[in-house]
């Protein structure tokens, strides 16, 4: 039995952000993962690292523009559902406010999530214990209950969306930022606009092994308590505006997994392509709000690089 209320909350979580994935986790291609790995931890926490500048490290909106188009702005967010990012900062309402458009990443609306619930399920002869026994299994099913999902309905989920659930804090309100944000674009009489379809993201994760796609449940099981703490931090760089700091925590590491650089690739960078190219037409049209997950901004492969490269200049505004 499906239940909507689940799988928007799965689909929120999906829109990746990659960050505190620690990676210790089982063999790609065990059979059945029965046991947590040893925790591998850093010589230095993140916290305590120093953090390497990177073009567009500090902000979160930026005004995008070049001659002959009106200017736009692209925004930041962040894929929680947390009341504290419900309240978008005063420069991003009035930029939609004096905007002629919102573009968000992925536009999850009914559709959107009803495309979802059709993708998240494993086939009817298949199961999540599968590939995950003992130990391993009994802290998914008891986290499952954390978050009010059915055990059995649980088991039923794809890998890529069992991380989805259970790789975020328990939903509050069953809202993002996202949402906020395109609520306010509709009470405005703004169109909405989406860079991607969630069938395309549903397709990004796919593309992933199934033993890789496990692996990463597993690591994301075996570590909740430790990911969920620093969750709080992210939340709280975030605030800061700094960028830098969430990719170095994103990678450190990760310099030498093979794993975590295909999922980079994947799932952040090629995907950074891809919006940037899409944007385009928005961009000419001027005005456009362009609100995508912090972590695709900076960096060299980051999508206000790549907009620079195109011939933009690019100003932080907040």
């Amino acid at each position: 039995m499906n239940h909507p209320r689940h799988a928007r909350a799965l689909a929120s979580c999906l829109l990746p952000v990659l960050l505190f994935w620690h990676h210790a986790a089982a063999r790609a291609g065990a059979a059945v993962v029965d046991r947590c790995p040893p925790v591998v931890d850093s010589p230095t926490s993140a916290r305590e690292a120093v953090v390497p500048a990177i073009p567009y490290g500090e902000g979160l909106l930026f005004r995008v523009e070049r001659p002959g188009e009106a200017p736009s702005h692209v925004f930041g967010t962040i894929h929680l559902d947390d009341p504290r990012l419900h309240r978008p900062p005063t420069p991003v309402n009035l930029a939609l406010l004096q905007g002629s458009r919102l573009v968000l990443e992925t536009l999850i609306d009914g559709p959107a999530q009803a495309a979802y619930t059709r993708r998240m399920n494993l086939p009817a002869d298949r199961s999540l214990a599968d590939w995950m026994g003992g130990e391993v299994l009994a802290r998914y099913e008891r986290l499952a209950r954390h978050y009010a999902v059915p055990v059995e309905q649980a088991l039923a989920l794809k890998a890529w969306a069992a991380t989805g659930l259970v790789g975020r804090p328990r939903p509050a309100s069953g809202r993002t930022m996202e949402d906020v944000l395109r609520e306010t674009a509709l009470r405005m009489g703004r169109p909405v606009y989406g860079l991607e379809t969630i069938e395309e993201l549903i397709a990004a994760q796919e593309e992933q092994p199934v033993e890789e796609q496990v692996t990463v449940l597993v690591d994301t099981v075996c570590n909740h308590a430790r990911i969920m703490a620093d969750t709080v931090w992210l939340i709280e760089l975030y605030g800061r505006g700094d960028l830098a700091a969430i990719v170095h925590q994103n990678e450190i590491g990760h310099e030498s997994d093979p794993l975590f650089q295909r999922m980079n690739e994947r799932m952040l960078y090629a995907r950074s392509e891809q919006m940037v190219a899409r944007m385009r037409e928005h961009l000419r049209a001027g005005g456009a709000l362009i609100a995508v997950g912090a972590l695709h901004l900076p960096g060299e492969r980051g999508i206000l690089r790549l907009l620079e490269k195109r011939g933009y200049t690019i100003t932080r505004v907040f």
